[in-house]
């Protein structure tokens, strides 16, 4: 948790729904007021339960301090101390946002017809790990662009996202509390929120954009799709979203049910908890005495247990993210239907949209595993072989964007929405340091381009460590040229570049279809034809002579279309065995299994 070391600032009194509050003056001459309540904390009798209003407050509230994280296994993301990585961090009182907004006076905030566009970012974190704290470069809009900007804490993991009918019964639960999507449900609340307060900020309710990056941009796109979220937002900005959501039967049952439930169900995952408690010796047994307990003790048992007893049902991998199925497709918070099948069927929150991803996705979640690297020193990977690692890189992050990014920009064209734009994001200059060679480990990794977007020329957000005074002149070009295509967006519902035309995306083939973010070094901002689909890349990849020997090949289908969850369906282990016959392998699928999965 972050305070600012600014001093409460008189002239930044507000008053919002709860109570009066009053922020800081910070740098670049904006208020800043962190660590607001937008509901009640989410604890007690309320975990698992929908976001309720924030209790009023009596005198005035000091939002100076980031509120707490939500529970997590802490990481990088988290922005804890390195000795505290690995450990379960965070608060269940977490449901607070931040407010960064130039500084008015409090008798010249701006009235109707003059107020600010309103950004709201999203966290991203796999749904399980991060926190807002994180991300107050942001405030650059409010620096540099006049804008109000809010950024949100919301439910991760298993307190964020849990489907148990127990607790539906137990608790007399509605309709959307039935879906188990509360964090869902948070960022809508956080976003009525800003419906009835930012304009005392001087931000204009009619007028907000809505953005985050991988699972944030996830729930961005899950905000369009989501009956409750209508009239909340006017525009989005998806930055390397994933369009996984889940069935409820996949959220609930068992393993081993008829209609199989994921292996991180609600049932599994309170059998696992059932046993871990000394409630049972083993799962059978649990399964067994779960399935007679009247659900009001089921419910209790679940509630008795803390954050990190909840957590220790979870093994984390990359930066502490955990996998489980969220978010659900209930049919009240999220339509029953996929996210394209929704977006294809124009019946969704239809505003103009921005979609990109970065060209080397996977490299961020590749680059430190021993699958590809070892450690130098015990610390600073070096890849053990650059050119299979490229290559496969190559495929993994041109399917996220071929499912992720295309597949989603295209059913809404389908759906007859035309406001649609998308991008990648290309920036490589990291320093070719010898041996352990950051450009080639990371090149356009993901997460990459949020510094970018955020106009981060200081380094405030340099997460991988890459800048350097080599590449400051052209970082700073590429960030003035992306913040100015996201706040003009964000002003107009149009998004501009300087001295290039971003091209709507169009449904007809062979048109430029992607903007690239890229330095004067290497080609510069410029449209280009990257449309595709997940069918092309398995070809591709079928043909590729750099995919060369068999085993290369073979290694890069079973961890794209066997082993990783986020493109499940688009292949499997009897593919697998085709194409070992077909190119002469011999090693198993499993042989291939990634250690971690993200």
């Amino acid at each position: 948790m972050k305070t600012s070391r600014q001093k409460l600032d008189p002239e930044s009194r507000r008053r919002v729904t709860a109570g009066e509050l009053i922020g800081t003056c910070e740098r670049g001459d904006i208020h800043a007021w962190r660590g607001i309540p937008y509901a009640s904390s989410p604890s007690g009798s309320l975990r698992w339960r929908a976001p309720r209003p924030a209790a009023p407050w009596d005198g005035v509230l000091e939002a100076r301090t980031h509120g707490s994280m939500a529970p997590q296994y802490a990481d990088p993301l988290a922005g804890v101390p390195a000795q505290q990585r690995g450990q379960i961090a965070g608060d269940e009182g977490c449901l607070t946002l931040n407010v960064f907004a130039p500084a008015f006076k409090p008798d010249a905030v701006p009235g109707a017809g003059k107020r600010r566009p309103v950004m709201v970012w999203i966290h991203g974190g796999g749904n399980s790990v991060g926190t807002s704290a994180t991300y107050d470069a942001a405030r650059n809009y409010a620096i540099h662009d006049g804008l109000v900007v809010v950024t949100v804490n919301y439910r991760l993991g298993v307190l964020g996202w849990f489907t148990h009918p127990a607790l539906h019964e137990a608790d007399d639960a509605t309709p959307e509390e039935r879906s188990g999507n509360f964090g869902t449900l948070d960022l809508v609340a956080a976003l009525r929120w800003v419906q009835e307060n930012i304009a005392v900020f001087g931000g204009d309710p009619d007028c907000v954009t809505i953005f985050g990056e991988s699972a944030g941009a996830q729930n961005v796109l899950t905000l369009l799709a989501s009956p409750l979220a209508q009239g909340l937002f006017h525009r989005a900005i998806a930055q390397s979203p994933v369009t996984e959501t889940f069935s409820v039967e996949q959220a609930v049952n068992w393993s081993d049910d008829v209609q199989q439930g994921h292996r991180d169900s609600a049932f599994e995952v309170t059998a696992r908890l059932w046993v871990a408690e000394g409630r049972s010796p083993d799962r059978a047994e649990a399964k067994k005495q779960l399935a007679i307990l009247p659900a009001v003790d089921v419910a209790a048992f679940l509630r008795s247990l803390s954050p990190a007893r909840l957590l220790g049902a979870f093994t984390p991998g990359s930066v502490g993210i955990y996998r489980a199925p969220r978010p659900v497709r209930d049919g009240v918070v999220l339509p029953r239907e996929p996210l394209a099948e929704v977006f294809a069927r124009g019946q969704w929150n239809r505003v103009p949209v921005i979609l990109g991803s970065n060209r080397d996705e996977f490299k961020t979640f590749c680059a430190d595993k021993p699958e590809h690297s070892r450690l130098l020193l015990g610390k600073l990977p070096m890849l053990r072989d650059r050119r299979a690692y490229q290559v496969e890189m190559k495929y993994q992050s041109w399917a996220w964007k071929a499912l992720h990014v295309d597949t989603p920009a295209d059913a809404m064209l389908a759906g007859g929405h035309t406001d649609v734009w998308t991008y990648r994001f290309d920036w490589d200059e990291a320093p070719a340091v010898p041996l352990v060679r950051p450009d080639l480990l990371l090149g356009a990794a993901h997460a990459m381009e949020m510094a970018f977007v955020f106009r981060d020329t200081a380094g405030e957000l340099d997460i991988f460590g890459v800048n350097t005074p080599f590449n400051r002149s052209g970082r700073i070009v590429l960030a003035q040229a992306m913040g100015d295509a996201w706040t003009s967006f964000a002003r107009n519902g149009v998004p501009t570049v300087p001295s290039r035309e971003w091209s709507r995306r169009r449904i007809e083939k062979g048109r430029f279809d992607c903007l690239l973010f890229d330095t004067a070094r290497d080609g510069g901002i410029r449209m280009a034809r990257l449309s595709t689909d997940m069918a092309a890349v398995k070809q591709a990849l079928r043909i590729d002579s750099a995919a060369e020997p068999a085993t290369l090949r073979c290694r890069i289908y079973a961890r794209l279309f066997v082993w990783n969850p986020l493109f499940a369906g688009h292949g499997d282990a009897a593919e697998y065995e085709l194409w070992c016959r077909e190119f002469g392998c011999a090693v198993p699928a499993a042989q291939f299994r990634p250690r971690l999965e993200v």
